[in-house]
C-alpha cells in the first residue's frame, strides 16, 4: 500500500481526490467507487486503478511513460478488454460522480450537499441544473460544468470537436495519436482497418514478447512500453519485462508503477500462465 501511496503522490493529485481514493471522504450512493481491495484484476500497466468498479472493474488513471500523452480518467472493463476515456481533470470526475449521485437519487439530498461541501466543489447548483433538464444523458454533456470544455473522447461525436490524445472512442478513431497509442485504448480493431502503417505493437499476429524485446535491444522504449500494454501477455512475462524497463530507466513513477504491478500480482496468486 505504501508504494501506491507514492504513486498516488507523484501522480500531483489533488488532497479531495487522494481522500477520495483513500476513503478519508466516503463517497455515498455510489457503489462503483470502492477502495482498491485485497483482490487485484490483471490489467496493463499503463492503468493506475484509483478505485474498484462493480464486477471485474477498474475506474483509474491512464499514465504513459516514454511519449508526450497527458493523464486520464478511464473506465477499464476486463471483459471488453478496453479502457474509455471518462474524464479528462480532476473537475470533470468531480461532476460526473456528483451527477450520478443526484440521477440515482433523483434528489439534490442533504447527503450529496454534504459531500460536495466536503471535496470543496462548488458548481453543485449548475450540475442540479443539467439533470433536471437532461439526467445524467451524455448526448447533451456539451452543456454540462466543466464538460463542455476538454470534453473527453467518449462523449465526442466528431473527431475534429476533440483536442485530446486519447487513441478511441467506441465508434472513432484518433488517427493523430495511433504512435503513441496501446491496444487496451482502441475499442475496436475494425476501427483500425484502414489505418496506413498501422504500429506493428498494434497488430494482433506477432509474437509481443518477442517484439517488446527487439525494441528493448533497439533502446526504442516507448515502443517497448506500449508494446507491454498490449493483449495477451503472460503476467510472468509482464512482470519479467517491467523489471527490464525498470533497468533502462532513472524515471522513478515508473520504478513504483513496476513494482506496484509487480507486488500485487504475486500477492494475487493468479498463475504465471494467465493473462491479460
Amino acid at each position: 500500500m505504501k508504494i501506491f501511496e507514492n504513486i498516488i503522490t507523484k501522480l500531483g493529485l489533488t488532497k479531495n481526490l487522494k481522500d477520495l481514493i483513500f476513503n478519508k471522504i466516503h463517497i455515498p450512493i455510489l457503489n462503483e467507487y470502492n477502495c482498491i481491495s485485497n483482490y487485484w484484476y490483471p490489467h496493463p500497466p499503463c492503468l493506475i486503478p484509483l478505485f474498484q468498479g462493480l464486477g471485474a472493474s477498474y475506474k483509474g488513471i491512464v499514465h504513459h511513460f516514454f511519449c508526450n500523452r497527458k493523464n486520464t480518467f478511464v473506465d477499464y472493463y476486463l471483459e471488453n478488454a478496453y479502457m474509455s476515456e471518462i474524464a479528462r481533470n480532476e473537475n470533470q470526475l468531480f461532476t460526473l460522480l456528483i451527477l450520478k449521485m443526484i440521477v440515482t437519487k433523483d434528489d439534490l439530498s442533504n447527503e450529496i450537499i454534504n459531500f460536495s461541501n466536503e471535496i470543496n466543489f462548488n458548481k453543485l447548483k449548475e450540475v442540479d441544473e443539467f439533470s433536471n433538464k437532461y439526467g445524467d444523458d451524455p448526448k447533451h454533456f456539451n452543456e454540462l460544468i466543466y464538460y463542455d470544455k476538454n470534453t473527453p473522447l467518449i462523449y465526442i461525436k466528431d473527431i475534429s470537436l476533440y483536442d485530446g490524445d486519447y487513441p478511441s472512442s467506441l465508434t472513432i478513431l484518433n488517427h493523430y495519436v495511433i504512435n503513441d497509442a496501446c491496444k487496451f485504448e482502441i475499442s475496436d480493431d475494425k476501427l483500425l482497418a484502414d489505418v496506413k502503417e498501422l504500429p506493428i505493437w498494434l497488430e494482433d499476429q506477432n509474437n509481443k514478447k518477442e517484439l517488446f524485446m527487439q525494441f528493448i535491444s533497439k533502446n526504442k522504449l516507448k515502443e517497448a512500453w506500449l508494446t507491454l500494454n498490449s493483449k495477451g501477455w503472460l503476467l510472468k512475462d509482464v512482470a519479467e519485462s517491467l523489471n527490464i524497463l525498470k533497468n533502462k530507466s532513472n524515471d522513478s513513477l515508473l520504478h513504483m508503477v513496476a513494482d506496484n504491478w509487480i507486488n500485487n500480482w504475486e500477492k494475487s496468486k493468479l498463475m504465471s500462465n494467465s493473462q491479460y
